[in-house]
């Protein structure tokens, strides 16, 4: 079955931030857009999070729960505070201000779960679990780290954590502070070393987590529930009732997926960074660029071919699938360090200049400086963990710093 004439332009699929961000900007490109989803209105449980700067002039900007300029991260070295500012985001606003835009745009809503997508002359079909066929010039998928239609790599690592929304008496966070990543180990922790997450929530509470930062085996929730307490029963932290418990479980080391018949967008695109985990943020300040492009080529009557191709390339600019491969294997090396060496290698991350790490982190420096980033990481990295980076796989690391 085809799709009929005047079907849209471009069919999203996943109602996340990212996809509600890519059918908004799409609509306000001009486009002819659909979004499908079981539940468009489901709320989002995830708790978002990202650096200031990295929202400026996004849908993001002004959805913002708590604001941290009291900002820390510790390892053996001790802690360091950051010069940048962190944000909590609240979901509701976000939610409430993509679904709004979306809507005013004249984005289409329409319930349904994807199951399958064949591409034909006039475009892509996209089967969906009732056995309904909805057709459209090009199908964005964003519905998650496990998509439903692009065709993805394995996923090497996961991303776990434990956390819980508290009240909480005692030394763990300043008023009004983040502390973004504490290597301190956990009392009797086994396996995957662990680092605590914790925001300040104002009036005696707190949001902490246990969190690995990626295994390919992780801990389960727990045991990591079991190392939370530990840890602060060790620093004479206790917590009250839980107002909320979470569990993350986020897909890490993605590769940048092949070009396919469906763009991809988002945690669907491998768009997880793989040194955080964080992907909101980057697919929020990517949804113009990918709507510009695919604006563009349906202006010039591209084919479903050339449409596809040119939402791939926004997403994955050369170069960018160029710094992915160096930041894969920053993903993999850190994969193999033990507590101790993780917290060394953070020190030494942070203590780069703040646009080097910083660019890092948003994903936004070009593959000839994060190659440089790397090269003067590891000249100031002890020496013990010199020799751990250099009994990993080097010949794959110069490949990829040929190729930058």
């Amino acid at each position: 079955m085809r799709a009929p004439a005047g079907a849209p332009d471009v069919l999203v699929v996943g109602a996340g931030p990212a996809g509600w961000a890519a059918a908004g900007a799409c609509a306000a490109a001009g486009l002819r857009v659909v979004l499908l989803a079981p539940d468009v209105d489901a709320p989002w449980s995830a708790t978002y999070a990202a650096w200031v700067d990295e929202l400026e002039g996004t849908p993001a900007e002004h959805a913002v729960a708590h604001r941290y300029d009291h900002v820390t991260v510790a390892g053996p070295q001790g802690a360091r505070r950051l010069s940048r500012s962190y944000a909590l985001l609240d979901n509701g606003a976000l939610a409430a201000a993509l679904r709004g835009s979306a809507g005013a745009a004249g984005v289409t809503v329409r319930r349904g779960r994807a199951v399958g997508s064949a591409p034909h002359h006039h475009g892509v079909d996209v089967v969906t679990a009732s056995g309904e066929v909805l057709g459209a010039r090009v199908v964005v998928d964003a519905s998650g780290g496990r998509p439903a239609l692009v065709r993805a790599r394995p996923v090497p690592g996961w991303q776990v954590a434990h956390g819980v929304v508290a009240a909480v008496d005692g030394p763990l966070v300043v008023p009004g502070g983040c502390v973004l990543m504490d290597w301190t180990p956990a009392p009797g922790a086994d396996g995957p070393p662990s680092f605590l997450y914790a925001l300040d929530l104002g009036g005696g509470r707190a949001l902490v987590e246990e969190t690995v930062l990626s295994a390919a085996v992780p801990p389960s929730g727990a045991e990591l529930a079991d190392r939370l307490a530990r840890r602060l029963a060790a620093r004479g932290v206790r917590t009250g009732e839980v107002e909320r418990a979470e569990a993350v479980r986020i897909p890490m080391g993605l590769a940048a997926p092949r070009p396919q018949h469906v763009v991809g967008f988002g945690a669907a695109a491998g768009l997880v960074h793989p040194a955080t985990g964080y992907s909101v943020a980057a697919s929020l300040r990517s949804a113009p660029r990918l709507a510009g492009a695919l604006a563009a080529a349906v202006r010039r009557d591209a084919t479903p071919a050339a449409l596809a191709s040119a939402g791939w390339s926004a997403v994955w600019p050369p170069d960018r699938r160029r710094a992915r491969a160096l930041e894969l294997f920053g993903h993999d090396a850190i994969g193999a360090m033990d507590g101790p060496e993780l917290g060394a290698f953070f020190d030494a991350f942070f203590a780069l200049d703040e646009p080097d790490w910083s660019g890092y982190l948003a994903g936004t420096l070009p593959s000839s400086r994060v190659a440089g980033l790397m090269a003067r990481l590891f000249a100031q990295v002890p020496w013990s963990l010199r020799r751990r980076l250099v009994r990993g796989d080097v010949r794959r690391l110069l490949a990829a710093v040929a190729r930058a």
